[in-house]
């Protein structure tokens, strides 16, 4: 039998509440929940010293059905034996996200990707429509079983196909956003704040903290590195207005603008000027001139910028 010792158990606790762990370390992981002598596995004093609860019975029963049946039994032990409910609820919620099929064959996962400055409609099997914004890309399978299963990393306009017998869920970074037939856009660039906007029908989002929130057309939410939904009052059409080739400035920081133009022209933006990051945007900008956004940029806030190749530079005069 393979041996483990309390520091794998730790990083791969780590690993899968940092959504971090690949589909082998979370098999790993089951595998050291068979262990016999679990309890030295488990690191945390804190775990151990803490008071046990109960897991609500509908959270148990996704779990259990989330595992493959010859992985039942340990794995009910752990659940009763070894993870206080509070602490271990996000670890739970997340296993349960990323192993709905470990054990089970998987339809082969098709990837679809846009570079800077380009944006690229994709069709999917269940005729589902994509579009993908620029340094994006979705992975999803080609003959899904019992759920449509998108994952997205960057920014997409979703205008899902109606079945009310496979439901459409769109993995995100942390969240989870399940629908049957709508139309949506996701922003969820890697180190960005998520947001969300419903242009039409119904959505539900989740996130690994046990936080679900449902959104009707016209509803907008960001949800931040605290792990917190805030609504924005905006009209989601304007969040998917890169689609027609214009950036949507709105209520933005030039630290978030910047990023966007990173993306659509593919530079780097250095902001050397302490706390110019910070100035908030207002208005739309047409995509069809680098130049002409940055010098509209910089007569609001009197900056001034310096271009290096593919490198700007901007401060205050």
């Amino acid at each position: 039998m393979t041996k483990y010792d309390a520091s794998d158990m730790q990083e791969l606790i780590r690993k899968i509440q940092e959504h971090t762990a690949t589909a082998e370390e979370l098999r790993r992981f089951l595998q050291m929940t068979e262990q016999p002598a679990l309890d030295d596995l488990l690191p945390y004093t804190e775990w151990q010293q803490s008071q046990e609860e109960a897991l609500p019975s509908a959270l148990k029963e996704k779990v259990m059905q989330a595992m493959p049946t010859n992985r039942l039994r340990p794995l009910k032990h752990y659940l009763r034996k070894s993870l206080p409910y509070a602490a271990a609820i996000t670890l739970l919620l997340t296993l349960h996200r990323l192993l709905p099929r470990i054990g089970h064959r998987q339809s082969a996962l098709l990837t679809a990707a846009t570079k800077d400055g380009e944006i690229k409609r994709i069709t999917l099997p269940d005729s589902t429509t994509v579009v993908l914004n620029a340094r994006s890309a979705i992975r999803y399978a080609s003959s899904p079983d019992t759920i449509r299963e998108v994952f997205l990393e960057g920014e997409a306009y979703f205008d899902v196909k109606q079945n009310e017998n496979k439901p459409f869920v769109v993995r995100s970074g942390a969240l989870s956003t399940r629908v049957l037939g709508t139309a949506f856009n996701i922003r969820a660039y890697p180190g960005e704040t998520q947001q969300l906007g419903v242009v039409s029908g119904k959505i539900q989002v989740s996130s690994p903290e046990g936080k679900s929130l449902v959104m009707v057309k016209g509803d907008q939410v960001t949800y931040d590195a605290a792990a917190t939904f805030v609504s924005i009052a905006a009209d989601p059409q304007q969040m998917s207005n890169w689609q027609k080739g214009i950036i949507d400035m709105n209520n933005l920081t030039l630290q978030q603008v910047t990023a966007i133009l990173e993306r659509w022209y593919s530079v780097k933006i250095m902001l050397l000027s302490p706390g110019i990051g910070q100035h908030v945007l207002s208005g739309t900008q047409t995509n069809t001139s680098l130049t002409a956004t940055l010098e509209s940029i910089c007569f609001v806030y009197n900056l001034q910028y310096q271009q290096e190749g593919q490198v700007i530079k901007i401060r205050e005069k």
